[in-house]
């Protein structure tokens, strides 16, 4: 499976990435923010992303939303670390195909990976 990693932080895309790699699973896209995964998106496009909902400077449901219009058969798994009814509600309502909670193991992560 071809995944992207859309996380502020690089030291949680590095551990997911190499969790990942060792269960065979590409990840052919990284990103620290929304400018940076669309100018990505447009040379290679993965079937999942991983998207964190919470960053410095922007919202990470906005960015799902943009994802659902831009490039809908794309599979998104919603990451956070805040177990709100609110955020779930809108991750779904808005297309995500999973929500996984942090901080989560490997094979939770590998689970919601099979799910999707």
């Amino acid at each position: 499976m071809k995944i992207g990693l859309i996380d502020d932080s690089v030291v949680l895309r590095s551990a997911i990435k190499n969790v990942l790699e060792s269960f065979g699973h590409q990840v052919i896209l990284e990103a620290g923010n929304s400018t940076d995964l669309f100018a990505k998106l447009a040379k290679e496009t993965p079937d999942v992303i991983l998207l964190d909902v919470f960053f410095p400077t922007e919202n990470g449901l906005d960015i799902l939303a943009r994802l659902r219009k831009q490039y809908p058969n794309v599979k998104v798994l919603v990451v956070t670390g805040l177990k709100q009814e609110t955020i779930v509600k809108e991750a779904k309502r808005l297309g995500a195909h999973g929500i996984l909670y942090k901080p989560f193991d490997t094979d939770e992560l590998l689970n919601a990976l099979k799910q999707m």
